[in-house]
C-alpha cells in the first residue's frame, strides 16, 4: 500500500524544513506521493521536484491559498498547480503584497 501526505510545508511557508530535506524525510517514512502545499508560495516547489527527481516519490505541486468568505478567513488547497503560469504568479504576488499592506496597518 503506498503512504502519502497531501499537506505539508516548507520553510518558504510555515514548515521548519527546507524543500530538499522535506523530500529526503518523506522518502525515509516510505512516503510515495508528496504534495508541497505551502501558503501563498511556489517558492519552495521547484527545489522540491528536483530532490525527488531519482527517488520512488512523486511530488505534486500544491499551494495553500488564503482567503476570506462570509468575514471570515480561509485556507484553500490546490494540488497539480502550473508553476509556469505567469498570471498564477502575478495573483501570488498581488496577494503576498496585499497581506503586508495589512501587517502594516495592524502594527
Amino acid at each position: 500500500m503506498s503512504r502519502i501526505d497531501l499537506h505539508t510545508h516548507t520553510h518558504f511557508s510555515d514548515g521548519s524544513a527546507s524543500p530538499t530535506a522535506l523530500v529526503e524525510l518523506a522518502h525515509q517514512q516510505s512516503i510515495s506521493i508528496l504534495a508541497i502545499t505551502d501558503h501563498d508560495t511556489t517558492e519552495g516547489l521547484p527545489e522540491a521536484i528536483a530532490a525527488a527527481q531519482h527517488l520512488p516519490l512523486e511530488i505534486i505541486p500544491g499551494i495553500e491559498l488564503s482567503t476570506e468568505f462570509q468575514g471570515r478567513e480561509m485556507h484553500m488547497l490546490g494540488y497539480f498547480i502550473d508553476l509556469a503560469d505567469p498570471q498564477f504568479q502575478a495573483r501570488l504576488e498581488r496577494l503576498r503584497a496585499t497581506r503586508i499592506d495589512r501587517l502594516h496597518h495592524i502594527l
